[in-house]
Order: C-alpha cells, then structure tokens, then sequence
C-alpha cells in the first residue's frame, strides 16, 4: 500500500517532464566527413520526427530565370499541404482553380540558373550532390517574424525560416563550403527565423529562452566535406542574425541532438571554422558573453541544457539530447568508452569513426540504434513490455521521463545523404527506419519519385502511400516486437538493402534514363513487397499466436516477465514494485541485461539555485526505506519517477509546471 500511496500522489504534485509528442518537428542530424568512408563519400542526414508535419517525397527541377528577377520568401509551418503554388514541383499545384495559394512574405533576388533537389518536409539533397540533415535547437536570442504585430519585443525582423534556409543553398550551391557561406551571408543581410510555431518561451536560470528557437544543419558535398552550420536570431543595431559553420575533422563524425554543438569561437574565422563578423559583438550586446577568454558559441547562443525549462517552472530534459548524441558517439569510437553525461555539451563538438571504412549501411545502422547493448537498451525492461519493444508511447504520464530514441514512432522519414567523388544519392526511408527500408535517390537520376511516394497524407489510410506501408508494419510489430523484428522485418529489411546495394553496382554510370527508370521500378518493388510483407504479418501473429509455419503456436510470456510480475496460481490482478534493477530470480532469464552504473539527474530544485540532486544507481533506498525517513515522501516520489518512468530522456509538447522542491536529498546522493 506504501507505493501505491506514493504514486498517486506521485502524479497530483509532481509533474516531471514527459515527452514532447506534438512539437512541429524535433530531429536527430548527422554528419560523417569523407575520410571514414570507404568510398571518400561524406554524409549529412537526419530523421525528420513530427506528429503531424507534411511528409510527401518530390523533386523541384531545375530552372532558369530571367535577369532582375526575385525569388519569392515563403515560411512553412509543414502541416499538409505545406506550399500550394507553382514555381517548384508539380505536386504544389493547386487541386482547383479557386484553392487558395500561399501568400510571400518577401523576396529576394533571383540567379540566373538554379540546381533541382528532393524534397519531403524539409529539403533533402540537390542534382549536385549537395545534402542537408537539420535539428531544431533551443536558443537565446529569437527573431520576430514578419507581420507579427503582437510580437512587441525589441529584436530583429527575419525572413528567411529553416526550410528557406536549406531551399537557397540547395538551388544555387554544389559544396557544402558554398552553402555555409551564402547561409551566413542570408542570415546576416535578411535575418533568420525558426519554422512558425516552433518556438516555446521558457526560461534559463531566470533569463528568457527559448526551445528549439534555433537551427542546426549537417551538410555534405561531392568533395567529401561535411559541416555543421548554427543560426540563431540577433540583436537590434548589431546583427540580424548570429551563425557559425564548423567543418567536421577527418574521418569524425558529429550528431546534432536538438542542441547546438559547436564551441569555442577562433580570434578569427578560418578554413575550417566561419562565423559572423559581428558574432562577438552581439555575444557582448547581448549580456550572453563577458568578452573574457574564447566565446563558446554553443554556451552562449544556447541555453544550459540542464537548466532549461520551457514552460518557465518545468523540469529541464537535458537527457533529451544528451542520449542521442552519446549513443552515436559510442556506436562509431567504441573504444573511446565515453561516460554518459547528462549535458552533451560536456561531449566532444565530434569523435573519430574507429571503423577502418564505413559505408552507408554504418550510418544507417547509427540512425536505426535502439541504444542495444548499453545499460539503456530500449528493447528492455518493463516499459518495453514483455516482447521488447523499443517504442514508446508519448504524451504523458505527467510525469516521469521516457526515452528518446533516435528512431521513433512519430518519425516521418531518414535521409542520409551519401555523397563524394564516386557517387551522390540520398538514402531515403519513409517512415521510421529503424523498421523501414531505405530506397536511393539518385542525383543525376531526372527526379524519379514515385506516385507511392507523393501520395500521402497522415489522416487518410492508403495502400496507395509508400509511408502507410512501412507504418503499418512498424504499428503491427508492436504486438510481439522481438519475435517479428528478429524473424520477419529485420531479415526482409537487410535483404532489401544487399538488393539495392547489388542492383545499382555502377549506376553512376548508367544512362539518366536507365538510371531514373530503375529507381521508378525500385521503389514500386519496395512498396508492393512491404504490403505483401504487411499481409503475411497478420497471418502470422494473429490471436497472440504464431500460425507460421505451424499454425496456432502460443508465444507465452518470457520468463523473466512472468517473475518480474509475480506471475502465480494467484488470478488477481498483478502488481510491481519499481526498482531499478531486476532482482537475482528475474535477471537469471535476462540475455545481454547491461547493469546500470550512471547516475542521472532526479529532482529539479527550481530557482533560486537552478540546480540538480542526482541519483546513483545501487546507492539509492528502497521504497520501504524511503517511506520511513524524514523526507521519505518526497524521496520516494522521485524514486518513482525515476524507476517506473525510466529517467532516459524524453520531453512532451505541454511540459506541465513542477513544484519547486527543497536542495538537499543526502539519502540519495
């Protein structure tokens, strides 16, 4: 009765962060330079995560435009349909004569010629090879947008939103060094802000700030060179907007996880790091740098990841990012053996990838990561269920933290962009890739996208939508994760991957036609198998049982969930006691079960001390023994948030306020 107590008032008086389930769209960028790959091939990409975004695949041709002219400035919110006009694909074309048209905001001279490019949500990679990945990250300083009378705060107007900011490179650069300077250029001449409605006010240590008010790209290129490039708003009569593009090492790999990373500013921009001429000057305007030593960009244009709170008075979700960014990290410099640490700025701007030459298929294997083999494996334990899925449900409880996994159930798409002296393709996965397929998208390929791939809306069901097929699937393994995900999904999807990586052997030389026909034809194989794929599954797994290839096999609980529940002769309805480690009778049945050694932040002690008491895995008290010492109650809620909710990372689009709480918890430091 002790925990029972405790929980329900668990949930009244101490609302933790959950996740953030309906941001417009939070996404995972990554970059690898060409000299860890086996071809010199770079890549930059992203998993686009959104609720509701927009998600259809197109190609915007090519165009010449007349001397004088001005290319017209639009911001996307990426809610369907997310442009409705002409000028870019046909698929933006109204459906009617009388359907309205998006309206401009501004313009801005046009060039004389402009490259095609993929687009889906957010643009993807040009007819020159060049490739973007992008990540919403939390900012100090926001632009108002245009025509926002309500906006009265004393900053800069901008014009130019993240798809824009990706749009212009994209039509009018082939390297990635080329992109980074006119996106400075951009920035600095017409002001830069986020996609509407993604902002959310909050606060960081008693001062304004805001989440995902900035941007941050990976973005890679023929010549083998992969950079990050940060934006942010500015400050009135010094900057319009304040940026920084860093170049990614030789053979490392860098991982934007909704935060920004790059760090110290040089006294001078280089070749390998650019920034604004007046970047220092706004740092100094601004209140947000003293002038003493090197700025570190990322410290001062963003806010403290374990001090944000966004609403003012929410726990802060450093681990958010933070996971993401380690996991990776780990994934490519194992021997590194980086410890977790719950602010990613404390991790490395980029590491070293150990493997001699990957390909591809490696930084797909990064995007697919479900942190297997780690002591936060998300196919384990009890919020995982007895058949190990990895997905998380979000939006609540109102308290309590969930995972963030790279691949989630709200991912709209992957692309990677593989592109270097041999060849330049966007690898492109709709739905989540962790259970998707990745088809090519050729460069010099004339723009082949399917109708499967271009008719798709997230409200309407359809066998028609590329999307719908790989979420159908991705939905029905959730009912036996490991027994479909090892035995059917996983098999088909590698098998997939060695069918395209055999069939396009030499396709950078194939003639456009040959070439755009083939990814026609590919991509309508893919889909028609993973519906085939889609049908067998039902069959298969329907009932709770395995009816191939014996019909009516029982999957039966796994052991190790039978002990953990207190499975009995006993018909009651079972309950569990949280702990944070199995108990010996339950990890006896447990296989690769890593011991949770990182201690991770547990109460949030709002202002004034702005700060973090923090949890040991092993040291903490047991739930009867919370219960009797003399901040036993507040203890053991935050022993249950922790243990039943899985403190990981995670964050939710309405953060509910937390109750501030007292900074001293000794038992459990």
């Amino acid at each position: 009765m002790v925990a029972f107590r405790a929980l329900g008032l668990l949930a009244m008086v101490v609302p933790l962060a959950a996740q953030k389930d309906q941001e417009i769209i939070g996404c995972t960028a990554i970059g690898v330079d060409g000299a860890a790959s086996a071809d010199g091939s770079a890549f930059a990409g992203m998993t686009a995560d959104s609720g509701a975004a927009d998600y259809r695949l197109t190609f915007n041709p090519p165009r010449k435009h007349l001397p004088g002219s001005m290319r017209p400035v639009y911001t996307f919110n990426l809610s369907y349909p997310r442009f409705v006009g002409y000028g870019r694909s046909p698929m933006y074309h109204p459906e009617s004569t009388d359907a309205p048209l998006y309206e401009a905001v501004g313009s801005i001279p046009e060039v004389e010629s402009t490259f095609g490019y993929y687009e889906a949500a957010e643009p993807l990679i040009n007819d020159q090879g060049l490739g973007f990945g992008e990540s919403s990250c939390g900012a100090m300083l926001v632009n108002k947008f245009p025509d926002d009378t309500a906006d009265t705060r004393d900053v800069p107007v901008g014009m130019l939103d993240t798809v824009t900011m990706m749009q212009l490179p994209l039509e009018r650069c082939a390297t990635a060094r080329c992109a980074v300077e006119l996106m400075g250029k951009l920035a600095e001449e017409f002001g830069f802000v986020p996609t509407p409605g993604e902002p959310n006010k909050g606060n960081m240590h008693g001062r304004i700030a805001w989440d995902d008010g900035g941007e941050a790209y990976t973005i890679a290129d023929k010549l083998g060179e992969a950079w990050v490039f940060h934006v942010v708003g500015g400050v009135s009569g010094v900057a319009k907007s304040v940026w920084a593009a860093q170049r990614i090492p030789k053979g490392h790999v860098a991982v934007i996880p909704n935060e920004f990373i790059i760090g110290d500013v040089p006294d001078e921009p280089t070749d390998d790091f650019l920034y604004g001429k007046d970047t220092l000057k706004a740092a100094l305007a601004s209140g947000l740098w003293d002038g003493k030593g090197r700025l570190h960009w990322s410290r001062a244009f963003a806010p403290n990841p374990l001090q944000l709170s966004t609403p003012d008075g929410a726990v802060p979700i450093p681990l958010y990012g933070a996971m993401r960014k380690w996991a990776v990290y780990n994934l490519a410099a194992p021997s590194l053996k980086l410890p977790f640490t719950a602010n990613q700025q404390d991790l490395p701007f980029s590491v070293k990838v150990e493997k001699e030459a990957i390909t591809h298929r490696d930084v797909m294997g990064y995007f697919r990561t479900q942190y297997e083999g780690t002591e936060f494996d998300m196919t384990k334990g009890m919020l995982a269920g007895p058949y190990g899925n990895p997905f998380r449900i979000e939006g609540g409880p109102k308290s309590g933290q969930a995972p963030r996994g790279i691949s989630i159930p709200r991912t709209l798409y992957g692309i990677i962009a593989h592109t270097g002296p041999k060849e330049s393709l966007g690898w492109f996965a709709h739905d989540t890739p962790t259970t998707a397929v990745y088809v090519p998208l050729y460069a010099h390929a004339g723009g082949a996208v399917s109708p499967l791939f271009e008719n798709c809306k997230q409200s309407e069901f359809s066998r028609g939508c590329s999307a719908w097929a790989f979420n159908f699937v991705s939905n029905w393994m959730q009912l036996n994760y490991d027994a479909m995900s090892k035995n059917d999904v996983y098999p088909a999807i590698e098998k997939w991957q060695d069918t395209i990586d055999q069939e396009r052997q030499g396709a950078e030389s194939w003639d456009p036609e040959a070439l755009h026909q083939w990814q026609l034809s590919l991509q309508e194989r893919v889909i028609a198998d993973w519906w085939k794929l889609s049908d067998f599954l039902v069959m298969k797994y329907n009932d709770g049982k395995t009816n191939y290839p014996k019909v009516g096999v029982s999957w039966g609980y796994p052991e190790w969930y039978a002990e953990a529940v207190g499975f009995s002769n006993d018909i009651h309805p079972r309950w569990c006691e949280a702990t944070s480690e199995p108990p010996p009778e339950v990890a006896k049945h447990l296989v690769g079960y890593v011991e949770a050694v990182t201690s991770l932040p547990l109460i949030w002690n709002d202002a004034p001390t702005y700060s973090w008491s923090w949890t040991h895995p092993g040291h903490a008290l047991s739930l009867a023994q919370a219960a009797t010492t003399s901040q036993g109650a507040q203890i053991l809620l935050a022993m249950c948030a922790s243990m039943a909710f899985g403190v990981v990372a995670g964050r939710t689009f309405e953060r509910r306020r937390s109750v501030k709480t007292v900074a001293t918890y000794e038992p459990l430091l």
